[in-house]
């Protein structure tokens, strides 16, 4: 007969692990399917702890359905041969994927026309620029005595005429007339709470023909002082004028540029040499009556076409010359007294 070893065991009754087991010892309770043992040593042979060894009560069960309690990691993702169907069931990664195609990114843009209905909202909006708005647009009401660019109200409208001196012009009654005149105004008088007939003087308004003082115009002097005085005017700075055209010989302002035009006019086609007025008045020998100068020295000349004839004294210019008496004989009648004649050859010809 064989030997048959039965562990210790639970076949009914509560799940879980035995209260005590001895070190080493294993027991199976069949209520949750688990076998536990006895884990450490007190030192007299009992367990310390009881832990599951085994069994679908404490490990996964590789083919039923089962609960399992607390958090698991998994060194390497976890399988399934098929998709979630159960809105707690793990999604394989093959159906995520299939979900997610087609579907736009977290970040993404749009088209107003891919908005629905956006265009026709937008359509019913007034822009900031120039809005053209209808219907009874509001808008809120400025405080009393705003003056700035907010938009008014009719309630501002009427709030800041109430609150002005035509208020108190409601009938007739409140219009106090005596002896009208021309060009008189109604005034306000607060005194009395009425409107009264006054000359523009007496209101308080300048006449619509009058005049200022220039320190009554608010920096007019400052702009004056600025201005050049039309007589003897001491201009500063650079001061420009119209290039007046060459040979302009009036009262018209010269420019520098006219002055250049003058003075290249002046020497053109002069040397080098004499292209100064430096120059020319060392070429004349500095003499400033040159002119009077050259005449008097022409004056002093014999005159060409009087062929010697305007000689002064005649006789000390034939001495000059050595011509002797020999000067004023005729051609044809030469007599030589004395004296030598060279290089004379007398020929008396042949027969």
């Amino acid at each position: 007969m064989a030997n048959t070893i039965q562990l210790k065991r639970r076949v009914s009754g509560n799940a879980g692990a035995p209260a005590a087991l001895k070190s080493g010892e294993v027991a199976h309770n069949e209520v949750d399917n688990t076998l536990y043992v006895g884990k450490g040593d007190d030192g007299s042979g009992n367990a310390t702890s009881v832990v599951p060894l085994a069994g679908r009560g404490a490990f996964a069960d590789l083919s039923t359905s089962q609960t399992i309690a607390g958090a698991k990691t998994f060194s390497v993702a976890p399988k399934s041969s098929q998709d979630a169907s159960g809105s707690t069931d793990l999604m394989r990664k093959s159906q995520v994927d299939t979900l997610l195609a087609g579907k736009a990114n977290s970040a993404h843009g749009h088209a107003i026309d891919e908005v629905t209905s956006l265009q026709t909202a937008l359509d019913g909006k007034a822009p900031l620029a120039s809005p053209a708005l209808t219907g009874s647009p509001t808008a809120p009401t400025p405080t009393a005595g705003d003056n700035t660019t907010r938009l008014a109200t009719t309630a501002f409208v009427q709030n800041a005429v109430s609150s002005s001196a035509l208020a108190a012009l409601n009938d007739i009654g409140d219009v106090t007339i005596a002896a009208p005149a021309d060009n008189e105004v109604l005034a306000y008088n607060a005194g009395t709470g009425t409107f009264i007939n006054q000359t523009a003087a007496e209101a308080g308004l300048a006449a619509v023909s009058h005049s200022h003082a220039i320190s009554n115009v608010t920096g007019l002097q400052g702009v004056l002082d600025a201005k050049a005085s039309l007589a003897s005017p001491a201009l500063s700075g650079t001061p420009t004028a119209p290039t007046a055209t060459n040979a302009t010989n009036t009262t018209q302002i010269a420019t520098t540029a006219f002055v250049q035009s003058a003075v290249s006019a002046l020497i053109s086609g002069a040397p080098g040499a004499l292209d100064t007025l430096n120059e020319l008045a060392a070429a004349l020998g500095d003499d400033p009556n040159f002119a009077t100068t050259v005449t008097n020295d022409l004056a002093g000349k014999l005159v060409k076409a009087s062929n010697l004839s305007d000689l002064t004294n005649v006789v000390a210019a034939r001495a000059n010359l050595g011509l002797g008496s020999l000067a004023t004989q005729a051609a044809g009648a030469v007599a030589i007294t004395g004296g030598s004649i060279t290089g004379v050859a007398f020929d008396g010809g042949t027969f």
